[in-house]
């Protein structure tokens, strides 16, 4: 994005941060701090966070198990009060495990 000019920012999930528990391999959101994203986006910065991760109370980076990144979307969209949520995939229907 940047190299095409638009202003832009990206982060993993630790750095929002997103809040999790320390389920390895399966943690559970526990909270978002939007506050990092929101004045991004006040300067006019596209925002790109990765999916399926966050950080727990030990500053241990976690992961969020299968459908995280989109468990990920559909939760940082909740915690900006978003009117919408779009999640483009290229997998074939709905998985469950």
């Amino acid at each position: 994005l940047q190299a095409e000019g638009v202003p832009s920012v990206s982060y993993t999930g630790w750095q929002v941060p997103v809040a999790t528990d320390s389920s390895y391999t399966k943690a559970r959101i526990e909270s978002i701090d939007d506050k990092r994203v929101r004045a991004d986006l006040a300067a006019g910065k596209v925002v790109v966070i990765a999916g399926f991760q966050g950080v727990d109370a030990e500053h241990n980076i976690t992961t969020l198990g299968r459908g995280g990144s989109d468990t990920s979307a559909v939760a940082i969209a909740a915690a900006m009060k978003a009117d919408e949520c779009l999640i483009y995939t290229d997998v074939d229907g709905v998985y469950t495990t």
